[in-house]
């Protein structure tokens, strides 16, 4: 790469690192985060947004320490080198499993968004596995032409959704019911997987990494302030909480809103395309994990689908629940308290790697209350 080129503030190979990262993290758990903090109302929903985003941003930041220093490709090398066979063991089995949990989430959402219709569910689930099997190529095109559609249904809910007046944004304000949200944002800004990528692409220059990293995470953070303040316009406090507790994306009930009905449509298709093409990319990431420990066989491929599909069909209100175990127990390992324990164990750490740490810890401990609850 050509030193201008990497040490150059805007230049192009930073803002591509950056929206390669905005790309991963933006998905369907915006969708659920108006609902998930619907209770604790909309400010102190704000709160609770950059308050994981700054803590991810700083695990990512760490991240990146680790890979320029170590040079390693690969995150379960990373930390098998710096904390040993049981933290690289726990790494990907979270990662597999929180693979697996989204999975069951989208289909689940789908469901929820198409009208509980399950007859398309499995013809959509069989188009997926078709696809998968094809070597991914019609999955790939489908994800973008999909992601076009996205950005301009996107465009027009946002557009009609601010012009029209709504609720106001002065909600009851709960802060006790936050923490209660905190999973649910986590899994909203899950990029640290393609860290080493994007370190590979900078030729591990760290100021070009850094850079690369504020910009691609402060998209998905607009966005999901985009997408939280306009479901507390559109939607009342109360309906956000009824809809929290049906499980099921924002834009899936209240039919006869009095809401424009164009903001309804657009929201419809960009929850419906947000969904899918999360889907499709977690399915084909999944697929190629799979080829590179060598079960590409179709059998294992169906797996992708056969199983958590008909979870989704059995249990179809698992929408915002399955977020939040994803988010709060899993991303949280592979987003927050792994990436911290290498600095942990140094000799002399900053206080602050602890205070990080700590918080990952507490919304670890909530998710795991809650799903206990549930249980």
């Amino acid at each position: 790469m050509p030193q201008n080129e990497q040490r150059s503030f805007f230049g192009k190979s930073v803002w591509d690192a950056a929206l390669l990262i905005a790309g991963i993290t933006i998905g369907a758990g915006e969708l659920g985060l108006p609902l998930s903090l619907g209770q604790a109302g909309y400010y102190p929903a704000v709160a609770g947004v950059c308050l994981v985003y700054t803590c991810t941003l700083a695990s990512g930041m760490l991240i990146v320490r680790l890979v320029v220093e170590s040079g390693q490709d690969d995150l379960p090398s990373l930390f098998l080198k710096c904390l040993g066979a049981n933290w690289a063991a726990l790494f990907n089995i979270s990662y597999f499993t929180l693979a697996f949990c989204l999975l069951v989430a989208y289909w689940s959402g789908l469901l929820g968004l198409l009208g509980g219709s399950k007859l398309i569910i499995c013809l959509l689930g069989a188009g997926v596995y078709m696809g998968l099997c094809r070597g991914c190529r019609p999955l790939k095109r489908i994800s973008s032409w999909a992601t076009i559609a996205l950005i301009a249904s996107f465009a027009a809910m946002v557009g009609f959704g601010f012009c029209r007046p709504g609720h106001g944004l002065h909600s009851i304000s709960n802060w006790r019911i936050l923490p209660l949200g905190l999973p649910i944002i986590l899994c909203s800004f899950g990029y640290h997987q393609i860290i080493p990528t994007v370190c590979r692409r900078l030729g591990y220059h760290r100021p070009a990494i850094r850079r690369a990293l504020v910009l691609g995470t402060l998209i998905p953070l607009a966005v999901t302030l985009i997408i939280l303040t306009l479901g507390f316009r559109i939607f009342s406090q109360e309906e956000l909480v009824e809809a929290a507790k049906l499980g099921v994306p924002m834009f899936s009930l209240f039919l006869d809103h009095n809401a424009h009905e164009v903001v309804f449509i657009a929201g419809r298709c960009f929850s419906v395309l947000a969904i899918g093409t999360s889907l499709l990319g977690i399915a084909m990431a999944m697929d190629g994990a799979l080829a590179d420990i060598r079960w590409d066989t179709k059998k294992f491929k169906g797996l992708l689908v056969m199983v958590p599909l008909p979870i989704a069909l059995l249990c179809p209100h698992l929408f915002v629940t399955i977020l939040g175990v994803a988010g709060g127990v899993f991303g949280n390992v592979i987003a927050g308290i792994v990436p911290v324990m290498p600095f942990l164990r140094r000799p002399r750490f900053h206080a602050g790697y602890l205070i990080l740490w700590l918080i990952f810890v507490g919304i670890l401990v909530v998710e795991l209350a809650r799903t206990l609850r549930i249980l």
